[in-house]
């Protein structure tokens, strides 16, 4: 009888304070709203720039340029041909039945074949297009000898090398490789011969690694920009070979940052950069950071200590996406630092969300305060 009681005299109350109840329902409901904009993941776009030594991405469309009018290249080593063709003018001393040859047909005789080119004169990588879902690993640039290397992962399609020799022979060694109709010489004695060609274009249909010994004097960007990828990984396994639970993975990140929902987040040497899907969706540039003789000092005092050091050198790689969670730390599971969008966050700064939730806790303690004390007191 108590509670039935105690019923009507809270439904007589609420009739007698009508108007006060609607806007107290209706102002309870809009904090509800607001801390639930301020505080559920939403999905924003995001973008950065990082210093890196290597890093892994999949392609996601079709004919997408990455190289392009990379000149004065010294050596070209791919490793992991199985077959392909050579066609145009060959000469060899220790091969005569070469110079007969207008095409040569070649094949791998053992795991780690080696094909090497080596300019006479002007070399230039005309372009490198991949094709969807092709997977480039490991992509990075070695300063101390200016080599650019990577693994091509093709998918399904074959992925184009295309080369312009400018007219002039070009040296080809051949490491564990034979040619079709001609005797085999033993394993481990290269074949060497020139090849002289207008045009010279390598189809890629297996994983290979390719390394690229690039010229000093090359001045214009060699990667071209906005290229659509997916999976883009800024680490690297260790494998020790013994026990798969020894292996681990080191990020190659050097420095950096990100910003999404009008914040930011910085990221040190060997952090590792934690994006919830979809995440980087484009490759907006890279760079190679290479030493400068101008640039390659810092200065940094510690205490009264003024330290010199080299500054660092990789790929430079800008990178906008879409997700709903940004995280960063030494150790992947266990992150320091987190950016995660909010539809407010969309429109307002941190700052902003942070006092508009605050501000409705409050509102809604005085306006619970009014309501208790009223009743109460009320016959």
């Amino acid at each position: 009888m108590k509670s039935k009681h105690n019923f009507k005299s809270f439904w007589r109350f609420i009739r007698k304070n009508l108007k006060f109840c609607t806007v107290f329902i209706v102002t309870l409901a809009l904090v509800f709203l607001s801390i639930f904009w301020g505080i559920i993941p939403v999905k924003q776009n995001f973008e950065g720039n990082l210093l890196v030594k290597s890093f892994s991405f999949t392609c996601q469309e079709n004919e997408s340029l990455l190289l392009k009018d990379v000149y004065n290249l010294s050596q070209i080593d791919l490793s992991g041909l199985k077959k392909f063709t050579l066609a145009g003018i060959f000469s060899s001393l220790a091969d005569p039945e070469l110079n007969k040859r207008e095409r040569l047909e070649i094949e791998s005789i053992r795991e780690n074949s080696t094909l090497t080119i080596t300019p006479t004169a002007d070399f230039i990588l005309q372009e490198l297009r991949l094709q969807k879902e092709t997977r480039v690993k490991n992509l990075k640039y070695a300063p101390f000898n200016n080599l650019l290397a990577f693994s091509l992962q093709p998918n399904s399609q074959p992925v184009n090398l295309s080369f312009n020799p400018s007219g002039n022979p070009i040296k080809i060694t051949l490491s564990g490789y034979k040619i079709a109709n001609l005797p085999q010489k033993k394993e481990d004695i290269p074949l060497e011969f020139n090849l002289s060609t207008t045009e010279f274009k390598l189809e890629i249909q297996q994983a290979i690694d390719v390394n690229l010994q690039l010229s000093q004097d090359q001045e214009q960007p060699i990667f071209w920009r906005n290229i659509k990828v997916s999976n883009v990984r800024f680490e690297r396994p260790i494998i020790t070979g013994n026990n798969v639970r020894d292996d681990l993975v080191e990020s190659t990140i050097i420095s950096g940052n990100i910003r999404m929902a009008q914040q930011d987040l910085k990221l040190e040497e060997n952090q590792f950069l934690i994006v919830e899907k979809p995440g980087v969706e484009i490759l907006n540039q890279i760079k190679i950071i290479r030493e400068d003789s101008n640039q390659n000092l810092k200065l940094k005092t510690t205490g009264e200590n003024l330290q010199i050091t080299e500054a660092s050198q990789g790929l430079e790689v800008s990178v906008s996406g879409n997700t709903n969670s940004i995280q960063v730390g030494l150790n992947p599971r266990l992150p320091i630092a987190q950016i995660q969008g909010s539809f407010l966050s969309r429109y307002l700064a941190n700052k902003a969300i942070v006092a508009i939730i605050s501000f409705s806790g409050g509102l809604i303690v005085s306006l619970l305060s009014w309501l208790f004390d009223n009743f109460t007191a009320s016959p």
